[in-house]
């Protein structure tokens, strides 16, 4: 009662609107409350700053994981496969003359059951690939690796690159 009666009194004095006194109370409260909060130095009430700091490293550690939806095993749990996320690794100094992963990739999925992370995996296929193979076995499963060609974005050349790790099991 008394609040509603102070923004009547303020609404007769300064023709403003009960939106604008809420947002000019909302700002006048919270920059009391900052000087407050400073002026107790919060930063010691609340947390350390070496508790802050090994805080924001874990939380940078994590940031930089990546989630596959595999056991230890590399059997994909397709409850999991649609929530894949890949981070690549950051890498400052490139070596030029190293083979990537991909060429020296020599396992075998299964492309009916395979999560993003799996198809990623093959030689020459990148997200976009492993999204539309996804989607092409969502509406119609592989009965043949030779069908994979369907999939725009893997044509006979990809496909010679990627035959002998896939298969239709």
């Amino acid at each position: 009662m008394f609040w509603a009666n102070l923004i009547a009194k303020i609404q007769t004095h300064t023709s403003m609107t009960k939106n604008e006194i809420y947002a000019i109370l909302f700002i006048f409260g919270f920059g009391f409350l900052g000087f407050a909060l400073k002026s107790l130095n919060a930063n010691e009430i609340f947390i350390s700053n070496d508790e802050y700091n090994s805080a924001t490293v874990s939380a940078m550690k994590v940031e930089r994981s990546t989630f596959i939806s595999t056991d230890f095993r590399n059997n994909p749990n397709p409850l999991l496969a649609s929530a894949d996320t890949l981070k690549p690794k950051e890498t400052f100094f490139p070596r030029p003359n190293r083979p990537s992963k991909k060429s020296e990739f020599s396992g075998i999925f299964n492309i009916n059951t395979a999560s993003k992370v799996q198809l990623m995996q093959l030689p020459g296929i990148g997200e976009k690939t492993a999204l539309a193979i996804i989607e092409y076995r969502n509406n119609k499963k592989f009965n043949s690796i030779e069908e994979i060609m369907n999939v725009k974005g893997i044509g006979p050349k990809k496909f010679e690159k990627i035959k002998n790790n896939i298969t239709v099991q």
